[in-house]
Order: C-alpha cells, then sequence, then structure tokens
C-alpha cells in the first residue's frame, strides 16, 4: 500500500491506512505500508494534524498489532505482487 496523499489536506491518507490495516487482518496477506513524504512526516512527527485524525490513529494502531511494514520510500528493486496507492 502506498500513501501518497498529504494527511493534512486529504483524507485518502487516512483511508488508505485504514485499508491497509483492513487487508492486514488477512491470514495469508502480507501487507507492507509505504509513506510519501507528509505521510511520513506525519507519521513521525505527529504534525501537522491529519484531517482525518480519529481514522488515522486508529489505523496506525491496528498495523503496530498486526506487525505491518511502515516505510518512508518505496525499496529499489522490491517486487511488489500487488499496489495500491492512495494519492491526491
Amino acid at each position: 500500500m502506498v500513501v501518497e496523499a498529504d494527511p493534512a489536506r486529504s483524507p485518502r491518507a487516512a483511508e488508505g491506512l485504514r485499508v491497509a490495516a483492513g487487508l492486514s487482518m488477512h491470514p495469508e496477506l502480507l501487507v507492507t505500508v509505504v509513506l510519501g513524504r507528509e505521510a511520513a512526516r506525519s507519521w513521525r512527527e505527529k504534525s501537522p494534524r491529519p484531517m482525518d485524525q480519529e481514522v488515522w490513529d486508529r489505523a496506525l494502531a491496528d498495523l503496530a498489532e498486526n506487525q505491518v511494514r511502515l516505510l518512508e520510500e518505496e525499496p529499489i528493486g522490491a517486487a511488489w505482487h500487488g499496489v495500491i496507492r492512495f494519492g491526491d
């Protein structure tokens, strides 16, 4: 899952994390989340406040509970089996 939307300007960032959290609950799926620049900054620094703070916070908690990797850039040469992008 790639979240490129700016969480301070678009609810799509929180929605991307919510979808990733839901998919990560499936026992046969391995989910990795790649955060774009603004999403990564919001995750690291807890600011600026995401548009949909409640969904953002809950999704991050679910992702942590499901041990989903959060990356700040797409790995070079990675072979993805499917990519879903949430951007502006």
